[in-house]
């Protein structure tokens, strides 16, 4: 059975990748996934960042034998997936926004294949600033047996798309205006009636009450407190178009809108991914930051609901889909992959999190 491995010497790279002159074939040329596993040994080396000269050995000119990923950057080489860029972060941008912020390790490591560098979609080195991320996403390579799955390799796509993706300026704006969206309409800020469903009601209030009275507090880093509406109908009345906001959802103060988004201005590429793995998946902006805040910090005054607690934000993201489940049953091949699904991608972020605040 073929071992995961950490190096204890240090090496360096001399990178090889060429400079696509044609962006759109990248995801043509990587595209490997499903085919059989290709390699016996996976390995784990130092290495440095990957805005630096990577150098291979002591020999000038020596390049490092590389691997292809097999996550696509693109479907048939065109921009089909939201928010996905085919242009390559810049090395100022990557110095920039993959200096993790959470840890105090210089150090980066790569993985390796049968001793070749293993690299992104679009062709950059696949570093990592944490031994610990570096030696679990050698363990997903180690585990694929037969055939490839990037699905069963949670980790290493969210690296991925912090390499490729959020260390480029323009998709990391759109990545913010798409979690506030989020925001203006957060999944916890609609509240069943309790005169007409008290006991989704009381559902819903074990799970999100302390998430707003933390939201409130200066901890959350938002410090007020979210609107919300009650019942269908206040629901579709608080969130309709206002000719004084330029966008329809919830009427929030604009001083929690501000504040949100200078989190997210602020975030490193590894927090942002992580954020929005966990926004989209629980269509809560409040349930990501808390959970993301509650991978790294220590609580203040005001508790964090989901402080170091990754299974407390899968209940708070599922209120509504369980009570459905319990009430009318559970369809499978559907309502199961949905639950594993929900709690593979907040895991894996948190994971990711708390990988990075280890190092």
């Amino acid at each position: 059975m073929p071992s995961v491995q950490s190096s204890t010497k240090k090496q360096c790279f001399h990178s090889s990748a060429p400079k696509w002159k044609n962006p759109k074939n990248l995801a043509r040329d990587t595209r490997v996934a499903g085919r059989k596993r290709f390699y016996k040994v996976v390995d784990v080396k130092p290495i440095s960042p990957p805005w630096e000269e990577i150098e291979y050995g002591s020999e000038e000119g020596v390049t490092a034998p590389t691997v292809d990923n097999p996550i696509s950057a693109g479907v048939d080489g065109t921009d089909s997936a939201t928010n996905v860029s085919l242009e390559k972060p810049t090395k100022a941008t990557m110095q920039k926004y993959l200096s993790p912020s959470s840890s105090k390790s210089e150090n980066w490591y790569g993985v390796c294949l049968d001793g070749r560098l293993m690299k992104t979609p679009l062709g950059s080195t696949l570093a990592v600033p944490s031994l610990s991320l570096a030696l679990a996403i050698a363990s997903e390579w180690d585990a694929q047996h037969e055939s490839i799955k990037p699905a069963q390799m949670p980790l290493m796509t969210l690296t991925c798309t912090a390499l490729d993706q959020f260390a480029t300026p323009a998709v990391r704006e759109h990545t913010i205006d798409d979690l506030l969206r989020y925001l203006r309409n957060d999944t916890t800020c609609y509240w069943a009636d309790a005169t007409e469903d008290r006991l989704l009601h009381r559902r819903q209030s074990k799970s999100w009450d302390n998430l707003h009275k933390w939201v409130e507090c200066k901890e959350s880093g938002l410090g007020s407190k979210p609107a919300v509406a009650i019942g269908a109908g206040e629901g579709l009345i608080m969130s309709r178009m206002r000719k004084t906001k330029a966008y329809a959802g919830l009427p929030h103060e604009e001083e929690l809108i501000d504040n949100a988004r200078i989190f997210l201005q602020g975030c490193d590429a590894w927090t942002l991914v992580a954020m929005q793995s966990i926004t989209m998946e629980a269509k809560s902006f409040l349930i990501g930051l808390a959970a993301v805040k509650g991978s790294k910090t220590i609580d203040g005054p005001v508790k964090n609901p989901f402080s170091r607690d990754a299974k407390k934000a899968v209940i708070a993201s599922r209120v509504e889909e369980e009570f459905q489940i319990e009430n009318w049953g559970l369809v499978e091949g559907g309502h199961d992959y949905d639950r594993l699904n929900c709690s593979i991608q907040i895991h894996s972020s948190l994971s990711l999190m708390q990988c990075l605040s280890n190092a």
